[in-house]
């Protein structure tokens, strides 16, 4: 620690107009101007205990050093040792409590710092719990609390956005608003917490169906309201409102309860049936209060042009429900034939529905059937009589004849279809190895692990598979050893060109020779020309289809075809016994 200026001599206190201390006493001070003291005369050697004390020394001298005055300072007495040594201690001490007076101030300053940092810790926790608070807030706002799904000031932005996008670039936008039937009835039977529960599971199924881009809110106790930017064609608001009512088709197993219930639906254009939100929102809310009048389980579109194609729509609905049952619907059956041979070695039963206008093949409807619900009823319907007619035609000695059934995408995605095709075998006694199940190639490319889940189920049943449609969609030819499959058939789409177009070319030989190397048959289906079998043939391709071989015909014609076959074979059997 660095000393203090003046050395000993200030702490001696000898600086300007100051005295030495005397034996008796302090050392006193000079008043100002007084005259210089005479000097005292000197100590004599010794003197006895009688003696008096000697007068005090006379006052030094005064000199000037650098400015500051400086008393002189004779020999130092025993009485001058005495104050030293006393001011040194003084000093020590001094020393020391500045020392610890430091580590004071250390102390305290590190006390202040950990304060600092719990200050700041907590500072931060709460920053961390407000946003956490003006997160659940915001939340709590954009969201409904009991369906999870947009609240009305959420859907209320998406709307506008969605507006001011369809203005700027020319588009469409549906608006739909959906409404519960009997929805009332539900909650006075079964309570209100049994309602909170139904529309939780409501609001799921709904929102399953929609696209990312879609948005759906929960507007009303049992109404929802959704906007679909991007309408392109008018038939897309069928098919949307067809997959909403197909969503809500399975019962909802709820408190031990299980629930079903419709909905009515009221669709509302832009820029058709109004310019901005309010009177979009007025346009669907008439078009919902028709459809509920209506009888509910139905939907109405505002637009006069649009609701007549709906209306069309909804009327080739329930005819095609109304053929399922009264018996209009019938199956078509195509000969698949040996490429070496030339004999019919399987049938493809192909769905028809005879209406009272004309025979409508089933790619006229089956995808209507698919959006609303009728694709796994028809289903059921084709698979059983299928099966019944190939039984028959055993029984009637055409053995070892396969015939070959489509299943949609919405059936593979059935969870009881392995059930129902078990129960069918059962009932009908038909052989599962003369049971061939077509899937489509889309459907595996779609959602290959519950296809291969399902294909592996069916395979256990013993029936054949075929991979049906190949070259239409993503290709999956290197990924065959994944499927369980019997069968490749080979587009038409892709046979018919087979001539003129080296694409197609390439693509069917090389489908011929990966599918001969793992094993599994070929069916080219499509054949209509003799050039077209002979390239097959060179192919080595093993099996084809088309009206080269047979059109699509009744059972009645077809069995006539499989006995002329059987007659035609038995008669080169007995020329080469004779």
């Amino acid at each position: 620690m660095a000393r203090r200026k003046g050395g000993w001599r200030s702490l001696l206190g000898l600086a300007k107009g100051s005295e030495p201390a005397s034996k008796g006493g302090a050392a006193r001070s000079s008043p100002p101007g007084a005259p210089a003291p005479s000097p005292a005369p000197a100590p004599t050697p010794a003197a006895t205990p009688t003696e008096t004390a000697s007068p005090a020394p006379a006052p030094p001298s005064k000199s000037s050093s650098e400015g500051v005055e400086f008393t002189e300072v004779g020999e130092p007495t025993p009485e001058t040792h005495v104050v030293l040594s006393g001011s040194l201690e003084h000093e020590v001490s001094a020393d020391e409590e500045e020392v610890v007076s430091r580590a004071a101030m250390e102390a305290e300053v590190g006390e202040m710092r950990a304060e600092i940092a719990w200050l700041r810790g907590a500072l931060e926790q709460q920053i961390v719990a407000k946003k956490r608070a003006e997160d659940e807030v915001r939340a709590l706002s954009d969201h409904d609390p009991l369906t999870g799904v947009a609240s009305p000031r959420r859907f209320g932005d998406r709307l506008a956005v969605a507006l001011i996008h369809a203005q700027r670039y020319k588009q469409r936008l549906a608006l739909f608003q959906l409404g519960l039937d009997q929805f009332g009835g539900i909650e006075e039977k079964h309570g209100r917490h049994l309602g909170d529960d139904l529309l939780k599971s409501v609001a799921v199924a709904l929102e399953s169906t929609l696209r990312q881009t879609d948005t759906i809110a929960h507007m009303e106790r049992a109404e929802f309201t959704i906007v679909l930017p991007g309408i392109k064609r008018e038939d897309d608001i069928g098919v949307v409102a067809d997959k909403l009512r197909l969503a809500l088709r399975s019962p909802f197993g709820i408190g031990g309860h299980d629930l079903v219930i419709t909905a009515s639906m009221g669709v509302a254009l832009f820029p058709e049936d109004g310019p901005d939100q309010e009177g979009l929102l007025q346009s669907a809310h008439v078009a919902l209060k028709r459809a509920k009048d209506k009888g509910g389980d139905t939907y109405e579109i505002h637009a006069p042009r649009t609701n007549a194609l709906a209306a069309e729509r909804l009327a080739r609905e329930r005819s095609l429900r109304r053929a399922l049952v009264q018996g209009e619907l019938s199956l078509y059956y195509q000969p698949v034939v040996d490429c070496e041979t030339g004999a019919i070695v399987g049938v493809e039963a192909l769905l028809r529905w005879r209406n009272p206008e004309r025979v409508m093949p089933a790619a006229e409807f089956v995808p209507l059937a698919d959006v609303t619900g009728l694709a796994v009823p028809l289903g059921q319907w084709t698979l059983r009589h299928a099966c019944l007619q190939a039984r028959a035609w055993h029984d009637a000695g055409h053995q070892g004849l396969v015939v070959s059934v489509n299943i949609s995408a919405r059936q593979l995605q059935h969870p009881s279809l392995v059930k129902l095709i078990r129960r069918v075998l059962d009932e009908t006694g038909l052989e599962p190895g003369c049971l061939e199940l077509e899937v489509p190639e889309t459907e595996l490319v779609r959602n290959p692990e519950l296809a291969i889940e399902r294909l592996n189920a069916l395979k256990e049943l013993g029936v054949r598979l075929a991979l049906d449609d190949f070259g239409t969609g993503d290709s999956v030819l290197t990924h065959l050893y994944r499927y369980p499959i019997d069968s490749l058939k080979i587009d038409g789409s892709i046979i018919r060109d087979l001539a003129t177009d080296r694409n197609h070319e390439a693509v069917a030989s090389a489908a011929i020779a990966l599918a001969k190397a793992r094993r599994i048959k070929v069916v080219a289906e499509g054949v209509e020309t003799e050039a077209q079998r002979i390239l097959l043939a060179r192919w080595q391709c093993d099996r084809m289809q088309g009206n080269l071989c047979g059109p699509p015909a009744a059972a009645v014609d077809t069995e006539k075809l499989l006995l002329r076959q059987r007659k035609t074979t038995k008669a080169l059997a007995d020329d080469s016994t004779t």
